[in-house]
Order: structure tokens, then C-alpha cells, then sequence
């Protein structure tokens, strides 16, 4: 009975690897960026940082801020392609006490865009997290 457990669950960690190792061959870096200005001025796209950006079309980024803690993230060119695909975004500095997250995120045009939040600890509606301003890192991968 030992045995057999054993080759069953070897089994499946080989299944588990292979698959996993198959998904991780396909995804490519599409874009990433550190949105390095957490209060730039109000609805002025701005260039982050280029030593820490990067779009595989090789054409720009840029971050607007619309309100508190809301931005919008373009990647030129990045658009346009099947649906799919995953962005993962943080918070980014020391001493902050925010957290973002991707509001919602659009491929159907040319570009990609999207909408990054971010929220301070406390202080909002009904004791929950408040709007608030915030430098984060954006990964696009498909």
C-alpha cells in the first residue's frame, strides 16, 4: 500500500510539473513599468521611468492619474490581440501603507489600457480603505 501511494502521488507531481512547465513556456512579457510618480498632475499623462519600463512593441508607456489614487496605464500597441492574457499590479515604496489593485484592464483597441487603484488603510466609506495616492509596479503577460 506504501508503494503504490507513493507512485500514485509521484505520478501526479510529474503531471503537476509538466503542465506547469508547459504554461510557463508560452507566457511572454508584454509590458511592465514601476509608476515611479504617486501624485503627478491631474489627467498629464507622464513617461515612468524607462530604466524600469518595458513594451515588446517597443513603443511608449505612460501612466495618468484621473483622481486619487485612480491611474490609467497605457502600453502603445499592446492591444488588438486575442483576449487573455494577466496583469498583476503593487504598491510600491517603503513606509507606504497602500495597497493597489487592477480596477479593470482593456485589450479591444490598439493599445492596452488599464485602470490601477489604490487605497490607504482606513479612512473611507464606512471605515473601509480611502482613495490614495501611490507609486506601483504594473505586469502584463499572455
Amino acid at each position: 500500500m506504501f508503494l503504490r501511494s507513493r507512485i500514485v502521488l509521484t505520478a501526479l507531481g510529474l503531471i503537476c510539473l509538466s503542465m506547469s512547465s508547459a504554461h510557463a513556456g508560452t507566457a511572454k512579457i508584454l509590458c511592465y513599468l514601476w509608476a515611479n510618480e504617486p501624485s503627478p498632475t491631474l489627467n498629464s499623462p507622464y513617461t515612468p521611468d524607462p530604466t524600469y519600463s518595458f513594451n515588446s512593441r517597443r513603443q511608449a508607456i505612460s501612466v495618468t492619474k484621473v483622481s486619487t489614487g485612480v491611474y490609467f496605464v497605457t502600453c502603445t500597441g499592446q492591444g488588438g490581440r486575442t483576449p487573455g492574457g494577466h496583469v498583476q499590479v503593487s504598491s510600491y515604496g517603503s513606509g507606504l501603507n497602500t495597497f493597489c489593485h487592477v480596477g479593470e484592464w482593456f485589450t479591444g483597441g490598439a493599445d492596452f489600457v488599464a485602470e490601477v487603484d489604490c487605497f490607504g488603510k482606513g479612512g473611507g466609506t464606512g471605515g473601509g480603505p480611502a482613495p490614495a495616492d501611490s507609486s506601483f509596479d504594473l505586469l502584463l503577460v499572455r
